[in-house]
């Protein structure tokens, strides 16, 4: 029981760190507008239409892997969502909220696995806040050219919420009632 506790109290102290980071500057560091927005985005509703998805570019050109790619002029990621509604609508909070979540109670479980002490729980809440800020963090920044600066921050919050939780999750464990 005190391990699905610690798992909760760790999910809403992962949750408030996320939003206050993401609320933030460091959750706009790299992120940039797009000059011209109205006219990329009528040229994107004119392609795509309503057909919404992940988009790389320059796409592969078909001939299979011997066949040569077309010389980049530019290159890039696209993630378009056709009439989105904007960024923090009430299903992604919940969404990340979930998430989050999820993430603290594996994370209690880890921690109640490991039975060591205080600070040994807070160092492996920390490593896996690395893992998990590299794994999806740093690929993109190889392979899709986000910038350092992007990535670095992004990085720093998935970290973070790991510690943050972490420190939560050890203490909790540690007690021994719960008030």
């Amino acid at each position: 029981m005190r391990v699905l506790i610690a798992g909760i109290l760790g999910g809403i102290a992962m949750y408030v760190w996320a939003s206050v980071a993401h609320l933030s500057p460091l959750g706009a560091i790299g992120a940039h507008t797009m000059p011209n927005e109205r006219l990329v985005v009528a040229a994107l509703q004119l392609s795509l239409g309503d057909k919404g998805g992940v988009y790389v570019y320059p796409g592969p050109s078909g001939g299979g892997a011997a066949a040569k790619p077309p010389a980049p002029t530019a290159e890039g990621m696209l993630a378009y969502t056709p009439n989105g509604a904007g960024a923090l609508t009430p299903r992604q909070l919940g969404t990340e909220f979930a998430l989050e979540m999820i993430e603290a109670l594996l994370m209690a479980a880890i921690a109640a696995l490991a039975a060591v002490d205080f600070g040994r729980r807070v160092a492996i809440a920390t490593l896996v806040g690395l893992i998990a800020g590299m794994a999806t963090n740093v690929s993109y920044w190889n392979w899709y050219g986000f910038g350092l600066d992007y990535t670095l921050a992004n990085a720093f919050i998935e970290l973070m919420k790991f510690v943050v939780a972490g420190l939560v999750i050890a203490a909790m464990l540690r007690a021994k009632k719960i008030a």
